[in-house]
């Protein structure tokens, strides 16, 4: 049997473009009947080719929240749903089924041009595997603020591949709190981060969701 003139050149490609590999192993999935059906949201996908059908988006059926199937990464808000100052947000995020990928949702918050070139925001996710994320948007760059970093507040998955968690974030005038299940799991300055603006959820491919509702207050 002739061998492969080149054996070790897609392990070697591999290497050399580890998130190339990583996307073909781990693509979106399409997602069916999709579509946002919950009057005044939006949707804006990290893939600029990805559309509103690539998502679905519905109130749940007890019209307490919402229930989403994720295709690309995307994040859900409503122009309506501002925040500026000092306050809080509250809302329960649960991976009901995270195809066996540890991948993350949860609010977003400081939301500015979020259907433009200029998008700006801060985000707070959990996943599956007990792990939580905050991050920095602006434009088409991201910062970490806090890694991927496992607590023992966050709720893993269960057999079942359910995992359920209340997150919140409280903005103050020289600290905002991140916290899950009541719990402080990471603190930074306030003016580290964008704070005013558009509040909402972010979530990462490939999962089905049960969303919010959030709850906001003045602090």
């Amino acid at each position: 049997m002739r061998r492969p003139a080149f054996p070790l050149l897609a392990p070697l490609l591999c290497l050399l473009s580890t998130a190339a590999c990583t996307e073909q192993a781990d693509p979106d999935r399409a997602v069916a009947a999709g579509g946002l059906f919950v009057p005044g949201w939006q949707a804006r996908f990290d893939d600029p080719a990805a559309t509103s059908q690539d998502v679905r988006f519905a109130a749940a059926p007890d019209d307490d929240g919402y229930e989403a199937t994720i295709g690309p990464n995307v994040v859900l808000w409503h122009p309506q749903a501002l925040a500026e100052g000092s306050y809080r947000l509250k809302a329960r995020v649960t991976h009901v089924d995270s195809h066996e990928h540890p991948h993350g949702a949860g609010l977003l918050f400081g939301g500015l041009d979020l259907a433009g070139n200029d998008q700006r925001y801060t985000y707070f996710l959990v996943r599956g595997d007990g792990q939580f994320l905050v991050k920095l948007r602006s434009g088409a760059d991201t910062a970490d603020l806090a890694p991927w970093t496992a607590h023992p507040a966050i709720r893993a998955e269960d057999p079942e591949g359910i995992a359920s968690n209340e997150l919140a974030v409280e903005v103050g005038a020289s600290d905002t709190r991140f916290l899950v299940n009541g719990q402080e799991v990471f603190r930074c300055p306030t003016v580290r981060i964008p704070t005013d603006g558009n509040y909402g959820f972010r979530a990462v491919h490939d999962l089905d969701l049960r969303l919010g509702p959030i709850h906001r207050e003045n602090l």
